[in-house]
């Protein structure tokens, strides 16, 4: 099921499938590691609508929650430590 990255729960994981934001956003989140096809899991939310800590290739990376918004996953099974 396709949704958007916002919609990851802490613990679960999810595969990115593309990116829909504009070029200069598109470009930054490609320099973190945010690529088409890379497994990610959600470490923790911040309270309100806040940022989204994520685990992506190795290291931890926190996006605001427009950012999440504009990421496209396939949610993947199982949940994560």
């Amino acid at each position: 099921m396709q949704t958007s990255l916002n919609f990851l729960e802490k613990g679960e994981q999810g595969r990115v499938v593309a990116l829909k934001c504009e070029k200069d956003v598109y470009r930054r989140l490609l320099e973190m590691g945010v690529t088409p096809n890379t497994l990610l899991h959600c470490i923790r939310w911040a309270p309100m609508k806040g940022a989204i800590e994520v685990g992506i290739r190795g290291f931890s990376l926190a996006l605001g929650y427009n950012e999440a918004t504009l990421i496209v996953i396939e949610k993947e099974g199982g949940l994560c430590e």
